[in-house]
């Protein structure tokens, strides 16, 4: 009698130690899963110039000089649960070429236009490189790299990617 309770013991043993590989499989899946980086590389050659970790609710902040009218010009996007940046606001100095003058609630205070509530998305944000036009683009008011840092006319590519280990390996 003493050999089947040996084997129920055991097999309540394999039952415990299944179940608790499958729930740490599922916890560093979800973990793995929640780990996201901002990545900005180049669109034709891959080659990255910044990365970092990221998390939902993260503000990036493009600073620009307009090309034109020479006056600076902010956008400040948010990353979503899902990955993607989503414009919220915009402050510009003024108005000209290129600007949007009908966006979102408008107001000027401090010399500046403020657009806000745009809830623009995007999956990624591309734009051809320039010294003279990218001051820096920030997260959460930090910067990350400033745009002189990254080649001068050139296509770029800034996008967030899930699972940290995937970007820190390549």
């Amino acid at each position: 009698m003493r050999k089947p309770a040996k084997a129920s013991s055991l097999l309540k043993r394999l039952i415990i130690g299944i179940f608790s590989i499958i729930f740490l499989i599922g916890v560093l899946s979800f973990i793995g899963n929640q780990s996201k980086v901002l990545v900005i590389s180049h669109q034709e050659t891959g080659e990255i110039y910044a990365i970092s970790k990221i998390q939902p609710g993260d503000k990036v902040t493009y600073e620009w000089i307009h090309s034109f009218e020479h006056i600076p010009w902010y956008e400040d996007f948010y990353v979503t649960d899902a990955g993607s940046l989503q414009l919220e606001e915009i402050r510009v100095a003024g108005f000209g070429a290129g600007i949007p003058e009908d966006k979102g609630t408008m107001s000027v205070e401090n010399g500046m236009v403020y657009m806000r509530d745009l809830g623009d998305m995007f999956d990624h944000i591309q734009w051809f490189n320039s010294h003279t036009a990218l001051q820096y683009i920030a997260i959460n008011d930090s910067i990350l790299i400033q745009g002189s840092e990254m080649p001068h006319h050139e296509p770029l590519k800034l996008e967030i990617k899930g699972r940290i280990t995937q970007w820190l390996n390549h």
